[in-house]
This record gives C-alpha cells, structure tokens and sequence, in this order.
C-alpha cells in the first residue's frame, strides 16, 4: 500500500481496526475526491521505515466483520483527546456464542517452584476472597464492587490480571477502573450499571536454572506473576481463578454473559490464556503491553474477540512484536481492536524507529498503565457479550449478532 503524502494522514478514531483498513481508506478517498487529489491513505505505520513496517494490516476479517466491529470504534473526544464517558454502549453487543470443549492444544509444563509463598493482599476497601489451589499454597484475590452489589442485578464482570511485581492492588494505585466501575455501564440496561473487578493475586516462581534454560525446559520468564506458559487443563491459576469466579456467581452476583479479562504484560499473556481457556465463559479480553500468549487456538472458528493497548515505544513487549500478534489474529479472521500510544496516552500512528526508543525510555513507557484510556477499553467490553442460556442466566438470552 503506497505512503501518504508528506503532510497528509488520514485521521484515526481513537481505537483503530486494522481489520478494517482497505475499506476505511477507500471510503475516505471517495470523502476527499476533489480535495486532495491524488492523496493516498495511510496504514498506521506506513512512516516506518522498511525494516520495522509491522503495523501494516491488509487482510479484510470478511463481511461479518462490519457487524462486528465493536462499540470501542466510537470515541467521544473530551480535553486534551482523552475519551469521555458514555453513560451506555451506543449499540447492542455482538454476542457469541460459547465454544465447546478445550481449543487450546496442551503445552508447557506446569511451574511449580515458588520463591515464596506470597501472603492476604491489602485489598482497600474490597473484600478479599480466599482458597487453596491444587499445590496446596494460600490464594487469594480483591473484590471491587459497587456499594449494595448484593441486593442489585448480576454486574458485568472484569477479572484483572496483574503484571509482574505488582498485586491486585495496582487496580487501585495505576488504574482508574474502581472509580469506573461505580457507574459505567456496560450493558444499556439501568438495572446493571455499575461491573465488578475481581483482581488474582499471582505467584513468585524462582527462577529457573541455567541448564533448565538451555534445554529449554522452563521459559525464562521468572518475573511473570502467572503460569501462561503451561495450557493444560490442570493450570493451577486457571484452576485458582475458576474458584473464585464460581464464588461470585454462586452469590448472584455476576452476569454470565459479560465476564471479560483484563492484564497488564505478562498479566495480559494470562490474560488472554485464560480467555482462550475458558471461552465458554468469558466474552472478550484485553491487554495492555502485550503480546502473543504462548496459548494457541485450535478450533475451526476465530478465537475470543480482544482489544490490545500498546506503546509505540516499548522495550519489554516492542511494538513490532505486539504487531506480529495482531496480523496472526487476522489470519485467524478474530476480531480484534488496538489502540497505539506514545508516551502521554495519545493515539500513534506508527511504532516508533528503534534509534527513537531507548532502552530506558521504552521501560518507563512499559511501567506507565494507560490510566485516561479506560474508557475505550470499557466501550471495546461493552460491544461483546456470550450467549449463555436463559435458565443458567436467569434472563432472557440475547440473540446472537449477524
């Protein structure tokens, strides 16, 4: 696809789709015929030199792909191009319905080496569940929910998966989601406003050895909080944050057709592992500095939709990594949404030049939790639903989005 002319770019919703990029570009060609003559349309890193073009989507999902374009694609512009709230999701959500079986394959071995066993989360103002998981080790995880949650209709549920060296409580020191989850409604109907946050707290492995490493027995990933790694069916935090979703819905607290997962780096691999795991159970997922989890799908249909948020500049998960994922979910035809930023949470049109990122300045991209961008990870949540049957609901089941 041929470059913009210097001085030219098309302008962007907050939210891209690159899914969608040949139809958008001839749509807005006929929109300046007579204008810009001549003017060609941009893909979001078409300023990228040769060797770092990643941020190219050419492949159209197909003609299911416009109905299921999600309601993150609409962006409400408040000061400095941050995203206002909706007080509903413009449109109804696409819903799927749940996929049968396993459709991940097994791989990995379990991690079991702990360096410690890590203690009760000091979870502010939110209740903290607890269990054991199937190595014996204490587990436990933070409730966030609006007030008198137990006398209102089941809330969406948003399971938040922490990156690595944090806990549950960085939902509350990086993240604006419990100011959010007081009203913000992802449903459209009055009686759910408001959705509940329940944040896993994950495990310090050791690291492992030198010659585990060499025969690649054990990934050298001792920062992760959470085994992503290992796909089998017995993953302990899988298993783990199963309970805790089952003591939330055995409250009647939580609408079974809007869960969704949500993580931060290596908290976004599990993230979307869990999300491929259970896509019988959860509706979508996002990350945030993120790339491809090692979990690959295997069923004949696409895998859950997800939204990924990334830094053009970022030196644990670059940009032409998480880029590399989006193209092979779009070989998958899965929908899928993303939003690039720089360094002050602003929309980007392309992945930075490596001479631009240094190593110093892609960490502290990577630390930096994108904390006015909520919204639009919010607005992506409330355009997919699962279709769950209405006696397991309680409701009336939506129809499934053509």
């Amino acid at each position: 696809m041929p470059r913009a002319r210097h001085g030219i770019r098309a302008r962007r919703t907050s939210t891209h789709h690159p899914f969608r990029l040949r139809h958008g570009c001839a749509l807005l060609a006929a929109a300046l015929a007579g204008a810009w003559l001549g003017a060609a349309c941009s893909t979001p890193s078409s300023g990228v030199d040769g060797g770092d073009l990643l941020g190219v989507f050419e492949r159209d999902a197909g003609a299911g792909a416009a109905s299921a374009r999600p309601s993150a694609a609409r962006r409400d512009a408040g000061p400095g191009g941050t995203s206002a709230p909706a007080a509903q999701p413009p449109k109804p959500p696409e819903v799927r319905p749940p996929s049968e079986g396993s459709c991940v394959a097994e791989q990995g071995r379990p991690r079991r080496e702990l360096r410690k066993t890590l203690g009760r989360p000091p979870c502010r103002g939110a209740q903290v569940l607890e269990t054991r998981d199937a190595e014996g080790s204490p587990r436990y995880a933070c409730v966030i929910a609006p007030s008198g949650v137990e006398t209102r209709a089941p809330l969406p549920l948003i399971i938040f998966f922490h990156a690595e060296g944090d806990s549950p409580t960085s939902v509350d020191k990086k993240t604006g989601l419990r100011k959010l989850g007081a009203t913000w409604n992802l449903t459209g109907d009055p009686a759910h406003a408001g959705f509940i946050l329940l944040a896993p707290q994950g495990r310090a492995f050791k690291a492992p050895s030198q010659a585990e490493r060499e025969r690649g027995a054990t990934p050298y990933t001792p920062s992760a909080p959470f085994d992503a790694e290992f796909t089998g069916e017995d993953n302990v935090d899988v298993a783990t944050v199963d309970t805790f979703v089952d003591q939330l819905i055995q409250r009647k607290l939580v609408d079974r057709r809007r869960v969704y997962a949500l993580g931060a780096s290596y908290g976004g691999h599990m993230a979307a592992t869990y999300a491929m795991l259970r896509a019988d159970r959860v509706a979508a997922f996002a990350t945030y500095g993120s790339d491809a989890p090692p979990a690959t799908w295997a069923c004949p249909g696409p895998p859950p939709p997800a939204m990924a948020v990334y830094r053009a500049c970022d030196d644990l998960f670059p940009c032409a990594s998480v880029e590399r994922w989006l193209r092979a979910r779009d070989a998958l035809s899965a929908q899928t949404s993303f939003l690039r930023l720089d360094e002050a949470n602003r929309d980007e049109p392309h992945c930075a030049l490596r001479n631009r990122c240094s190593a110093k300045k892609g960490t502290l991209n990577h630390l930096r939790w994108p904390r006015s961008r909520e919204p639009d990870l919010l607005r992506f949540f409330a355009g997919h639903a699962l279709a769950v049957p209405a006696q397991v609901t309680g409701t009336a089941e939506p129809a499934v989005a053509r």
